[in-house]
């Protein structure tokens, strides 16, 4: 008789089980080589206080993933800031026999934005409003000296707009997954504290990578230079703009394309001369050019209020969203 495998490699009674019941586990909402993501919800903290967080409950597969899975919880610890995921609880557990490390982390209402790039360009607005909430993070946590290394539509959450829309369906993003972060190297400040290849499980030179995505990394970023700062957190947004805007990756994610930055005002580009002047800055190819990213935040949020004001003036109505 033919064995029926469950398509997950977690079951959800099994994972309730080994959080002693402080977690109702929901669907599985995502799947990739890291782990397996569950929709959850906390009932209990470990010292039995009662609560009621929505999370999004990660269990990583891997022990080989140990030094990453670290990395994420060391970095967001004690960061609390409304456009980077916040960290609920974290530790280890033993599911149906299997030592496991999970992270609960707080549920967006909202998609990745890769996902919400299927449907075609976004908006100005929307690329706007991405632009800010992202340049944001990359301030609150270079703030702390953090370099993010992967900035990607996949690691961007756009969160729902709650059933209206204005200039678009965008409300706002979250930035998530800082297990390729960066820190500053407080005995060289010329360096970060960690390179940017790594040796692959059997540590053969054979099996170098690079951290982080092609077709997203800085010029530096790619060349391995240690010096890193958030400028090259900055490229990367800069190129997830402009695949915002255009619907699809500018150079097709072909890295090499981007050895010596690449210019927004290149090509026809629906957008505002403001938005492309700012663009081409962000996709120099020399870091100091880069804006800061707290400035960008805030240069992004004018341009979309003046949009927003152009919009009343025209006296239209807000558009349901259609479900």
């Amino acid at each position: 008789m033919a064995v029926n495998h469950h398509s997950s490699r977690f079951l959800p009674a099994d994972i309730e089980a080994a959080l002693d019941r402080r977690f109702i586990v929901g669907p599985e909402i995502a799947i990739g080589g890291q782990g397996e993501v569950f929709s959850a919800t906390r009932i209990a903290r470990p010292d039995a206080a009662a609560a009621n967080d929505l999370v999004a409950l990660k269990l990583h597969l891997y022990p080989s993933q140990d030094i990453r899975v670290q990395r994420e919880i060391t970095t967001m610890q004690n960061v609390s800031h409304p456009n980077l995921a916040r960290l609920i609880e974290h530790g280890c557990c033993d599911v149906a026999g299997r030592q496991t490390r999970y992270i609960a982390w707080e549920l967006i209402d909202g998609k990745p934005l890769s996902v919400q790039l299927k449907d075609g360009p976004l908006l100005e607005s929307e690329a706007l409003a991405i632009g800010r909430d992202v340049s944001a993070a990359i301030a609150e946590i270079w703030s702390r000296r953090i370099v993010h290394g992967d900035i990607k539509p996949s690691n961007i959450m756009v969160r729902n707009t709650e059933g209206y829309m204005m200039l678009g369906s965008v409300y706002g993003a979250v930035l998530i997954d800082l297990g390729g972060a960066r820190y500053l190297n407080k005995k060289d400040p010329r360096a970060t504290l960690r390179p940017s290849r790594y040796f692959g499980q059997d540590d053969t030179a054979a099996t170098l990578k690079s951290f982080g995505t092609p077709g997203y990394f800085s010029p530096e970023q790619i060349r391995g230079t240690t010096a890193l700062s958030c400028a090259s957190d900055v490229f990367s947004l800069g190129i997830v703009m402009l695949q915002c805007l255009l619907g699809r990756h500018p150079t097709g994610y072909d890295q090499s394309a981007l050895a010596d930055g690449i210019q927004a005002s290149g090509g026809r580009l629906g957008a505002s001369a403001g938005l492309v002047y700012i663009l081409d800055k962000m996709l120099s190819a020399r870091s100091t050019v880069r804006p800061n990213p707290a400035e960008l935040s805030r240069c992004f949020q004018s341009l979309l209020q003046t949009k927003q004001a152009a919009f009343a003036m025209g006296g239209r109505t807000p558009i349901k969203s259609q479900t």
